[in-house]
């Protein structure tokens, strides 16, 4: 695996933060965001993310706990999943092969099409090529981006902007 794949597959999962609501979903199952992803809410207790019955292989062999979405939810890139902060909750869920955002943007998705989505947009430096945008009607959210080398989305999520002991 390259660098840059290497580098994008963990991009995602290096800055977690949080705090959240916990409020109904878009009514498409599809959708992350802006709260969470069907029942799992972002600052959803850890035992109630697991309640939910979205989450398999527990990773709990660092403070910040790693979850997978079950199979069914779609695939996910090499280093993505749900995080979960044992004392803050659900930190970052990552999006799949079948999720997008309530704009439209999903993995393949191009730049020009989350630039169209997110005028905003802005990068995580010091990688050029990870994004984020803030999440419509919540302040303490934002989507994180990261390009491949033909400028469309690799891997995708949603998370808190507060950091934590996640980071």
């Amino acid at each position: 695996m390259g660098t840059r794949k290497m580098l994008i597959a963990g991009s995602v999962a290096l800055v977690l933060v949080g705090t959240a609501t916990a409020t109904a979903q878009a009514e498409d199952p599809w959708t992350l965001g802006p709260d969470g992803y069907k029942q799992l809410l972002l600052h959803q207790p850890e035992r109630a993310a697991e309640a939910t019955g979205l989450l398999v292989d527990k990773q709990a062999d660092t403070r910040c706990h790693m979850f997978h979405l079950r199979p069914g939810e779609g695939q996910t890139n090499v280093g993505s999943g749900v995080f979960v902060d044992p004392a803050q909750g659900v930190v970052m869920i990552g999006g799949t092969a079948k999720s997008h955002t309530p704009e439209g943007v999903s993995i393949g998705s191009s730049l020009a099409e989350v630039r169209a989505a997110y005028p905003a947009l802005t990068t995580v430096p010091p990688m050029s090529w990870v994004y984020h945008a803030r999440v419509a009607g919540r302040p303490d959210a934002r989507y994180r981006f990261a390009f491949d080398e033909n400028d469309q989305i690799a891997d995708f999520a949603l998370e808190s902007t507060k950091k934590n002991a996640c980071t």
